[in-house]
């Protein structure tokens, strides 16, 4: 039998994190999406004998995606897969990223986005797959986003930060928390919650929030939002109650004592 623990695990510790998060989403019951209120919560039957794979068809019922389970021995959770069969019968096998927890279609059945998390607070992650022709395409968008949240939240400026070089490690590589909310205008566009992981590492600025509406091809930031016009606008696409956080801080770094 495939076990499951490390990954119910982290599930569980969402759960608690969003008690300490301004944005965290909370879960409301296994099976159920953490981000995106539409979307589809992967859970394969990994610990059936032998496995059992799950569908989630396209919109237009064109599109065959089944969410698979690969072993990797007693000890090791399962990871994930696609098998994504397309309308002229070719098929294609896609791996997904560790983490990955929740899946939505676009209305038109050309694209859909999965989102996941690869910690309780940090490593949250949305990537794009387009459907073109006979093939699968996967899309990072977030890059625009992620150097926008930099200038909007600078890291070597916060107040109490970590006093190393790790502000400017996380300046030059961002690897700020990105989750697909819902599509716009078909396939066209996604609006994504952008937020500063909520770890003392980052200082003052931990737990901010923006949002965005990007070009689900290229990332271009089409519609930048405050945390308060995210939540007035996108709320109830949403799958948990977004909270918003107290304004950022900034000043000197944290001092040993």
């Amino acid at each position: 039998m495939v076990r499951l623990g490390a990954m119910w695990k982290r599930k569980i510790l969402l759960i608690l994190m969003a008690y300490a998060s301004s944005a965290i989403p909370s879960l409301a019951g296994s099976g159920k999406p953490i981000w995106a209120k539409a979307a589809t919560d992967l859970h394969p039957g990994c610990d059936r004998v032998p496995p059992t794979p799950q569908l989630i068809s396209s919109p237009d019922g064109r599109v065959r995606v089944e969410v698979l389970c690969r072993a990797h021995g007693r000890d090791e959770d399962p990871s994930l897969y696609l098998r994504i069969t397309l309308p002229g019968g070719m098929s294609h096998e896609i791996g997904l990223d560790k983490g990955s927890d929740e899946l939505l279609w676009a209305p038109d059945s050309k694209a859909f986005f999965v989102d996941g998390g690869e910690t309780a607070i940090s490593g949250f992650f949305v990537s794009v797959y387009r459907i073109e022709n006979d093939g699968v395409t996967k899309l990072d968008v977030t890059g625009a986003a992620q150097r926008d949240m930099v200038r909007s939240f600078p890291p070597c400026n916060a107040y109490n930060r970590d006093g190393t070089t790790l502000c400017k490690t996380i300046e030059d590589n961002p690897e700020y928390n990105m989750s697909g909310i819902s599509w716009v205008n078909d396939s066209s566009a996604l609006v994504v919650m952008a937020e500063v992981p909520c770890s003392g590492e980052y200082g003052g600025i931990m737990c901010q929030v923006l949002g965005y509406k990007l070009d689900a091809e290229t990332g271009s930031i089409l519609q930048r939002m405050t945390a308060r016009e995210l939540k007035k606008r996108w709320q109830r696409e949403m799958a948990w109650q977004l909270r918003i956080p107290d304004p950022p801080r900034y000043g000197a770094p944290y001092r040993q004592p």
